[in-house]
């Protein structure tokens, strides 16, 4: 059962969405046709920092190491949108030590960015804000995209209240993976 659990752990720690490896590629395409061959160097590099991360290493990082990585991604998303998607980051140095199961944020980055303020007609705007409350650690990604409608987050919620072992369908397969694997790693709450 155990090595069953680490199994299923590491399948997930190691997938990476496609779509977003195809768009990256995609972007360095483009970035090598306009010429800019400092911004395609360092997005190849950034994509095999994020690569090598996700597929080697420990499986819990500093919040300082896992916030290198997702600057790493969000250098990736400004090279595709350019000045379409505005950044913030409001993470304080006092947290950076505590250490976080690895790839937790960066897909809920994703989700804000894909399904929140990529299409926009107004520039998108994503805020990843970290803090310590009391004896916990908390982290908001919010986006200033459309929303997630009611019955989609009613939805999901009841999918993990009531089959948390079930795979959820693949438009939330990046939600399903975080929850997998932090029941994985701590059990079900």
């Amino acid at each position: 059962e155990l090595l069953l659990k680490n199994a299923e752990l590491s399948t997930f720690q190691s997938q990476i969405n496609p779509h977003f490896l195809y768009n990256t590629l995609d972007c360095i395409n483009s970035l090598i046709e306009f010429d800019r061959k400092e911004e395609t160097q360092r997005t190849v590099t950034a994509l095999g920092k994020i690569m090598r991360m996700a597929i080697k290493g420990p499986d819990f990082i500093t919040i300082s190491t896992d916030l290198e990585y997702i600057n790493q991604y969000l250098f990736i998303q400004k090279m595709r949108y350019q000045e379409h998607i505005l950044f913030l980051t409001e993470i304080p140095e006092s947290i950076g030590a505590y250490m976080i199961p690895k790839l937790i944020l960066q897909p809920i980055i994703e989700n804000a960015i894909v399904h929140g303020v990529a299409n926009c007609i107004r520039q998108g705007m994503v805020f990843i804000q970290g803090k310590e409350t009391g004896d916990s650690i908390e982290f908001f990604i919010k986006d200033n995209g459309v929303g997630m409608p009611d019955d989609i987050i009613q939805s999901i919620n009841e999918k993990f209240e009531n089959h948390p072992d079930d795979r959820l369908d693949r438009t939330h397969i990046g939600l399903y993976n975080i929850q997998r694997r932090l029941q994985l790693l701590f059990g079900s709450a």
